[in-house]
């Protein structure tokens, strides 16, 4: 039996755990999920771990994405393009880090956003900066949007998310502004897309966007995970918005990571029914979609 380990320094829930212990029960593999703690200063010493037979890979949770990529031997393109990595899978004695957020954002966007990808808008604003805030921006960049802003608590941080994609942006404008009430009012009106992947509202029912400052008719996905509709959702939704929360995502990101761990594809279901389970919602209220 080889091991998983998903490592990580907070875990504020286990659905990833529980999504991929679901997943591996419904296969034929003997795989075994295990947590390892650890501070940004042991991450170098546990990926060196994982070079052992007794590892498939890993599992990369916060605040470790964006370090983790540096100590791989080689990246895929969109673990290459966001500088984060949340799997590593072992090729032998060498490891190759992946984003499968990319692939959990794109579902999530396709979701809410017109079917023929032509018609979708071309400006976007995004709330965060970590690794997530990463996968969105370069899904955003490769599907040709035009103006992106990104707005995080720590104007600092937002800066270098947006340095680290100056290269590949340089077709468009990507900016990182303060998040000041006024500035975001000013940039809401806009953009028809606004993607939250800064984590407000996950420990409780909060927006990061003061009351009415979202105009009509919006897109969003809000990927705080924990809750079937967020008050921001319901906001949106009030204004005639189309709306996701991160479920969906989260599940496609999951699906993508068993795919290249195990080579196999998932039980769906499986993880699905785990999630809400986890979560403490009813089955049918896991991957929100909403107009």
């Amino acid at each position: 039996m080889q091991r998983i380990p998903v490592i990580g320094q907070a875990f504020t829930h286990s659905a990833v755990e529980a999504v991929q212990r679901a997943a591996i029960e419904a296969s034929d593999r003997e795989l075994a999920i295990e947590r390892w703690e650890r501070r940004p200063h042991q991450l170098a010493d546990a990926i060196e771990a994982l070079r052992g037979p007794d590892y498939a890979g890993a599992l990369i949770a916060a605040p470790h994405k964006e370090k983790a990529a540096s100590l791989v031997n080689a990246l895929s393109d969109d673990a290459r393009v966001t500088g984060a990595v949340n799997v590593i899978v072992r090729e032998r004695a060498r490891l190759r880090g992946h984003n499968t957020d990319v692939d959990g954002v794109r579902a999530g966007l396709t979701s809410i956003l017109p079917r023929v990808p032509g018609k979708w808008p071309r400006q976007a604003v995004v709330l965060g900066a970590g690794g997530g805030a990463r996968a969105v921006v370069a899904v955003l960049i490769s599907s040709g949007f035009l103006r992106i802003v990104v707005f995080n608590r720590h104007l600092h941080r937002a800066e270098a998310l947006v340095n680290h994609f100056a290269r590949s942006a340089r077709h468009m404008e990507l900016r990182a502004l303060p998040w000041h009430e006024t500035i975001l009012e000013a940039e809401l009106s806009r953009a028809r897309l606004l993607i939250n992947a800064s984590g407000i509202g996950v420990e409780q029912d909060a927006s990061p966007v003061p009351d009415g400052l979202l105009p009509k008719e919006l897109f969003l996905l809000d990927l705080v995970l924990n809750h079937a509709a967020t008050a921001l959702m319901r906001e949106a939704g009030v204004q005639g918005g189309s709306v996701a929360n991160g479920q969906g995502s989260f599940l496609a990101g999951s699906e993508a990571t068993f795919r290249l761990i195990t080579g196999q594809e998932p039980s769906a279901d499986a993880m699905r029914a785990a999630l809400a389970t986890e979560l403490g919602l009813p089955e049918e209220g896991s991957a929100v979609v909403g107009d």
